[in-house]
């Protein structure tokens, strides 16, 4: 019980730093227009906070995304978000043995103590939750406020996600060491 309590105030100190990580980040002023490079700076900025604080994992951005890895079964987190004058999903794949991984990391756990979906389904909706959040907080601050879904889960070996011919799709390939992943950000301004 009381390993779970400090588990719990550990994350919510994990939380706030992230926070304040997107605070200081460099926003595009309400007069300007956001661009999709502008997104995509912001985006691979903030992946790396948030692994290096929530997961104590270093992600390194890719010069292209390496879809090859998902050939095994992966994981993916999404959230929604909406606005008037904006509208998108943020997604994060990532291989099942790596979810199990990050998993272990943000709950302060051996990979082998890992039991079930459940908890996995948890972390990578929380992560993919992270990444929605700073971005919606990025925009916001730049005048395109938008709210966010609550996150989703989707698990399997043979999917992939395509956007709308008038909806932009940025991805971030990253690299975490024995593990690569993929963040998108599917992204509509009206």
């Amino acid at each position: 019980m009381e390993s779970a309590l400090l588990a719990g105030i550990e994350v919510r100190t994990k939380i706030l730093s992230v926070h304040a990580v997107i605070r200081r980040a460099v926003l595009t002023t309400m007069n300007n227009v956001i661009s999709s490079a502008d997104v995509h700076k912001y985006a691979m900025e903030h992946l790396g906070s948030v692994f290096e604080t929530m997961l104590a994992i270093k992600a390194v951005p890719m010069a292209e995304p390496d879809l090859s890895q998902f050939s095994e079964g992966h994981v993916s987190g999404t959230v929604g978000f909406a606005g008037k004058t904006v509208v998108g999903s943020v997604y994060l794949h990532v291989t099942a043995s790596f979810a199990c991984q990050a998993t272990a990391a943000m709950l302060g756990l051996a990979p082998e103590e890992i039991s079930g979906t459940a908890e996995i389904n948890d972390v990578i909706g929380e992560v993919t939750n992270m990444l929605a959040g700073g971005l919606k907080s990025w925009l916001c601050d730049a005048g395109t406020p938008c709210a966010l879904t609550t996150p989703a889960v989707i698990r399997g070996t043979s999917y992939s996600v395509a956007a709308n011919p008038d909806v932009e799709r940025i991805q971030i390939g990253f690299d975490c060491g024995r593990s690569r992943g993929l963040a998108e950000i599917h992204i509509k301004f009206n």
